[in-house]
């Protein structure tokens, strides 16, 4: 090869090679890695998380999620703390911490934004159907199993139910706190006469106390459910269906608190537009992980309870319409 040729030769090679490196450069530049902190091991969160970060994937294979566990009040503190992109939390939490009330008052509570709700958290109070017990008022002074001090059916569910009936937790006989298996086994030895729950519909532990005995939900009078949305907005009404549970053949009137997706008001808009679209489009798929999402349309995926959407998250509702 003459040596011309052989310079050209390797002008050509170096170019192409300065093209492939920045090419490559770029695409992952391009790439982004998220953190989704999900819930307890155990639930229902950990792979509804893995569900969302596989319809993303599928769709915009640059975008990685990587999930963790997590809860409720975790997952916004890790948010706040820049140690986690995205998380599940509840609306009734995202509420109250937008408002700044009790634990939320010196943080960062700006930091989260608003994504998407996936399935609403139902209020389900069971009592024995012999026990005599009609209405959430009848439950002063007598026995109960409550969650775990730090579950969120606690703070979210428990204590603003008795408020707005004008009770207190000191109103109630003697408390036992506990999981929801160990609630369930108090209920079946008589040794509580009622355990309250948000979670799905229908809810594991209501099917396992129906096959044991009878048993009957208390519904949320209307007037009690204004008191409740009062006090926090995250909360709406809901209604079980009558022959949800064996032996409820009436529908329950309720409230709900939405499983809400937040994310760091921090990542780019493109990539929340990304994950919005790709969750809204896929939500049938969540159907293989719970039941709960079968029903789920994109405007209820769209409804953000007055919180702040992420800008990302607000732009794909606008063009599909969801938002006004």
């Amino acid at each position: 090869m003459c040596e011309w040729n052989r310079r050209t030769a390797m002008m050509a090679i170096l170019v192409w090679t300065m093209v492939v490196g920045a090419t490559s450069g770029a695409l992952a530049q391009s790439e982004t890695t998220l953190i989704f902190s999900s819930g307890p091991s155990g639930g229902s969160w950990i792979p509804l998380a893995a569900a969302t970060a596989e319809v993303v994937r599928r769709a915009y294979p640059e975008v990685r999620i990587e999930v963790e566990p997590g809860g409720t009040l975790v997952n916004m503190d890790k948010i706040m703390r820049d140690k986690a992109h995205m998380g599940w939390t509840m609306s009734t939490a995202m509420a109250e911490a937008r408002e700044r009330k009790g634990r939320w008052s010196d943080k960062p509570v700006d930091k989260m934004k608003y994504v998407a709700s996936y399935y609403p958290n139902v209020w389900q109070l069971v009592v024995p159907a012999d026990a005599g017990i009609n209405s959430v008022a009848d439950l002063k002074g007598k026995t109960v199993a409550l969650p775990t001090r730090a579950a969120a059916s606690l703070d979210y569910g428990w204590w603003p139910i008795l408020q707005a009936y004008g009770l207190s937790a000191e109103a109630l006989g003697t408390k036992s706190y506990g999981s929801i298996s160990e609630n369930v086994e108090l209920m079946k030895n008589r040794q509580a006469v009622a355990m309250g729950w948000l979670t799905s519909v229908p809810a594991s532990f209501m099917l396992d106390l129906g096959s044991a005995q009878k048993v009957r939900l208390l519904p949320v009078s209307d007037d009690a459910i204004k008191k409740v949305t009062s006090l926090n907005g995250g909360f709406a009404r809901f209604v079980i269906p009558k022959g949800t549970y064996t032996g409820i053949d009436q529908d329950i009137v309720t409230v709900q608190a939405s499983t809400s997706l937040i994310v760091s008001g921090g990542l780019p808009d493109d990539v929340v537009y990304k994950v919005t679209k790709a969750i809204v489009d896929n939500r049938a798929k969540f159907v293989n992980v719970t039941s709960a999402m079968k029903n789920i349309g994109a405007a209820d995926m769209a409804q953000n309870f007055g919180m702040p959407l992420h800008p990302g998250a607000e732009r794909y509702y606008r063009e599909a319409g969801l938002l006004k």
